[in-house]
């Protein structure tokens, strides 16, 4: 639960605020660096606090005034995006879509196990919809404790709304990833290769007649059903990427209001030398003489940003088109980004 995960951030910042303030009281015990970096952390989470909850009150006060209209409209989406549509496209998956001649027989099974596990979703979902006001005005409500709330229980709602995709999605790649382990076995059996478990390696094995026989036998049926298995999960794997990239976006503009340094920004375009980032020597002629002058060098912005820095390559890293192409293809579950790794350290001091 997303939400939970910001309550946990809201309290380490709390428990923050209530740690710092002592020490900055006692500014003469100490060291001016010290002292720097936490009056710097300190103001920031005010200002982050601060902006959060304006931002998070203004928002909740639409939702409050305009949670009927808003109800009606999410209920008419939901309806004919996540239940009809997908129903529909299932239906035209199942009538040879394109020429794509898949096997009748379970390209039928698959639909219509689909289609009832949808339309069962969609029942429960349209009993919820006369509540769907009462939910937008409780987000109002609890957006007065900030944007950053409602942009969490947005991404929780998202994951609850669009459950029956993941179960789609997880019942699909079970099975392709049980027919792609099938077709590495079987290429082995005619490659006259084995797999051995216990030095985890391919050794080279001689079969029977009968186990050769029983592999041509076993290969035709998966070269037959494998396009339809195929398609199905192609299906389901392209709504999944989606909504993960949808939640990664809601992910990100997390981070953004949770850690973004706005006070050691302004402090550095108001005022630069208030946030030292080094010294250097310059050469000056005064009188006909050179005389080394020793300056004071600002904190470049790269070093204010750098956790944006980290936090973007953690994300191209886990969001790589060939990574998430190879977990789709080799039949692996794909996962948004853990929470946990794309937050900063617990203690504003160590970042």
């Amino acid at each position: 639960m997303i939400t939970v995960q910001q309550i946990d951030v809201r309290a380490e910042q709390a428990d923050f605020f209530a740690t710092e303030v002592k020490p900055l009281r006692q500014r003469g015990l100490t060291s001016t660096p010290a002292f720097s970096v936490r009056y710097t952390n300190f103001f920031n989470i005010i200002w982050l606090l601060l902006n959060d909850i304006t931002i998070g009150s203004a928002i909740g006060t639409f939702l409050c005034e305009n949670n009927v209209i808003l109800a009606r409209r999410l209920n008419y989406t939901v309806e004919g995006l996540l239940v009809q549509w997908m129903q529909w496209v299932l239906l035209w998956l199942d009538s040879w879509p394109a020429g794509l001649k898949l096997n009748t027989e379970l390209s039928r099974f698959y639909s219509h196990t689909f289609i009832d596990l949808i339309s069962l979703w969609g029942g429960a979902l349209y009993w919820c919809s006369p509540y769907m006001s009462n939910i937008i005005y409780a987000v109002g409500i609890a957006s007065s404790a900030g944007a950053t709330i409602t942009i969490s229980l947005s991404s929780d709602l998202l994951a609850i709304l669009t459950m029956h995709i993941y179960v789609c999605y997880f019942v699909s790649n079970f099975v392709y990833a049980r027919f792609l382990g099938t077709a590495g076995s079987l290429w082995n059996l005619f490659r006259g290769k084995r797999y051995n478990v216990l030095r985890n390696r391919t050794d080279t094995w001689e079969y029977d007649l009968d186990q050769l026989l029983f592999g041509t036998i076993l290969f035709t049926l998966v070269a037959f059903l494998f396009p339809t298995v195929l398609a199905y999960y192609s299906l389901f794997a392209l709504m999944r990427l989606a909504i993960i990239l949808l939640q990664a976006c809601l992910e990100m503009q997390l981070a953004f209001m949770n850690h973004f340094p706005l006070f050691a920004l302004m402090l550095r375009a108001k005022d630069p030398w208030r946030l030292p980032g080094g010294i250097y020597f310059s050469i000056e002629t005064r009188k006909d003489e050179n005389e080394h002058v020793l300056s004071s060098q600002p904190v470049p912005f790269s070093a204010i940003f750098f956790q944006y820095i980290r936090l973007v390559s953690r994300l191209a890293s886990h969001y790589n088109p060939l990574r998430l192409l190879w977990y789709l293809v080799s039949g692996r579950l794909v996962h948004p980004i853990p929470r946990y790794s794309i937050r900063y350290n617990k203690s504003p001091n160590n970042q």
